[in-house]
């Protein structure tokens, strides 16, 4: 699992990793945004409208934590651009207000 994925969980959402790449092996565990369908939500300083590999909305306030095993069946849909990344960072600063 790497930062910037999208992956299909076996019960059906979709998430975008948001923790570094390798956190999983290290503690069994990512950080994930919970993806909306597309235009759920509007464009804001704290949602960032995604095209690819998924059209969907990253809300920056909906981050869970996943054990590993939650990705037993899922389904890896690919990364997201580097543009979209920015801005999802962009987002998650601002609700954190760092």
């Amino acid at each position: 699992m790497n930062r910037g994925e999208i992956w299909t969980l076996a019960d059906g959402r979709n998430v975008l990793i948001i923790s570094l790449t390798g956190l999983e092996e290290a503690y069994g565990a990512v950080l994930a945004l919970v993806l909306h369908d597309s235009g759920r939500y509007p464009d804001t300083a704290m949602s960032v409208v995604i095209g690819d590999p998924l059209p969907c909305t990253a809300v920056a306030v909906n981050v869970v934590q996943l054990r590993v095993d939650r990705f037993e069946g899922a389904k890896l849909l690919g990364p997201v651009d580097t543009e979209a990344m920015v801005r999802v960072d962009a987002a998650l600063r601002a609700v954190q207000d760092l």
